[in-house]
């Protein structure tokens, strides 16, 4: 098990960094050497291969139509469809910068986690967060959960993220980021499962039109 956990950590840092920088400013954040990376298939885990095919899928994008789909999506430009940051659902008001935010920030400084964000953005972005979750993976040796990946993904990232993800990838056309999308939620799925975890009960405000 402790391989998953290490492919985790590194598959779900990369899908959050993907999904949170413009693919314009890919090559700025060092996302240029990822997506080059190349793996050997044969003797790779289930995992890593579609991994691997989320790769491939940003190598081959069109990079102005994937700056479009990022731009309606994850930027916050303009009316989202289905907004990327937790405290839209989380919070009654479904606003930026809610109570949710504030408790999450609050964890991220118990934990040591500073980031610098474009234009003072919510550090609940998704993106920010499975950075967040992939880091703390990586410290994760057995399969006893620790208590700040407790934390997180049992109060602040499992309430509301399956309903974010499913909703966006039903909206979303751009096929780079529907696989990503759809291996995050495997990804998110399958350590639920191998941690046991428990999932603190949160009203999801947000309703995303279709």
């Amino acid at each position: 098990m402790t391989s998953f956990y290490t492919e985790s950590a590194l598959i779900t840092k990369i899908l959050g960094a993907l999904i949170y920088f413009r693919p314009s400013e890919f090559s700025d954040n060092g996302l240029d050497r990822v997506l080059a990376l190349q793996v050997e298939l044969q003797e790779s885990s289930s995992l890593i291969k579609t991994f691997q095919n989320v790769l491939e899928q940003f190598n081959r994008a069109d990079i102005n139509a994937l700056n479009m789909a990022h731009d309606e999506f994850f930027s916050g430009i303009g009316d989202m469809p289905a907004p990327p940051w937790g405290s839209v659902y989380l919070d009654r008001e479904c606003v930026l910068f809610g109570e949710s935010t504030a408790e999450y920030k609050q964890f991220l400084v118990q934990q040591g986690f500073e980031f610098e964000t474009h234009n003072n953005d919510p550090l609940d972005h998704i993106g920010l967060m499975l950075m967040t979750l992939g880091a703390l993976l990586e410290n994760q040796t057995t399969d006893q959960l620790s208590p700040e990946l407790e934390e997180l993904l049992g109060h602040h990232l499992l309430p509301w993220a399956p309903h974010y993800l499913k909703q966006v990838e039903a909206l979303i056309n751009e096929p780079a980021y529907v696989q990503a999308i759809s291996l995050t939620q495997t990804l998110l799925s399958d350590l639920q499962t191998a941690f046991n975890l428990p999932v603190k009960p949160r009203q999801i405000y947000f309703k995303v039109a279709q």
